[in-house]
């Protein structure tokens, strides 16, 4: 599994590849967002991603 970091708007956000596939950090992301509370962040986005 490679690790590679890309900075956005200033912030360093970690992308994993496997095999072909790349999966970015939802914690780093968060981080930008809200450094206090991540999970939060994370939970809400979440919460509404799936609702129909």
């Amino acid at each position: 599994m490679a690790k590679k970091n890309v900075q956005v708007q200033g912030t360093e956000i970690v992308v994993l590849t496997h095999r072909q596939d790349e999966y970015i950090s939802l914690t780093d992301m968060a981080r930008y967002k809200n450094a206090e509370a991540t999970g939060v962040v994370i939970s809400h986005w979440m919460s509404t991603r799936y609702k129909m």
